[in-house]
This record gives structure tokens, sequence and C-alpha cells, in this order.
């Protein structure tokens, strides 16, 4: 599957719920989604170049599609949904 025009798609990451000194991996259903991922595909037309394969963002809460291409879910956003880039160095827990 190809990314067309300001398309990127994602891997979502997986929601954590932290209970004291234990994290539980939420499921589908369970309040909020995880509003972060990893890049596995970037569009033609989109205009940053820091959104290359292998870049986990933060992204807006309504945005986008999910497809599941051969059995693994893939997330469909427009460029302009993105709102930054995570270092490798970061940890999105809380």
């Amino acid at each position: 599957m190809k990314a067309l025009n300001n398309r990127i798609f994602l891997k979502k990451d997986n929601a954590v719920l932290k209970k004291g000194n234990i994290h539980l991996i939420k499921k589908k259903g369970m309040y909020a989604p995880p509003y972060s991922g990893i890049i596995v595909e970037v569009g033609p037309s989109v205009k940053d170049k820091d959104y290359i394969k292998g870049v986990r963002v933060t992204f807006t809460d309504l945005s986008g599609i999910e497809l599941c291409i051969n059995g693994e879910d893939i997330f469909s956003i427009r460029e302009n949904d993105i709102t930054s880039i995570i270092p490798n160095d970061w940890s999105l827990e809380e």
C-alpha cells in the first residue's frame, strides 16, 4: 500500500495505563486511544522532510482513519494532523 499526496501512514503506539508500578496495555474501546505512533509510509506531497519512516510522532485526536491491511492496523493521517516529533530518547509514560 502506498501513501498518496500529503498522507502519512503510521502504526499507533500501544497506550499504557499506569497504576502505581503496574503497566497495563489498553485494549480497544478503553477511553482515550493512543495519539502517537511510528511512521511507516510517507506520501510524495508531504512537505516536511523530517517526516520519514521510523520517526515517532504525536497527532491530533480526531484525525485520520484506521485501516486493517493483511491483519495489521495502519493509521492514515494528513501531514497537518501531526503535532510533534518525539525524540528517540523520550518516553510518553506518565
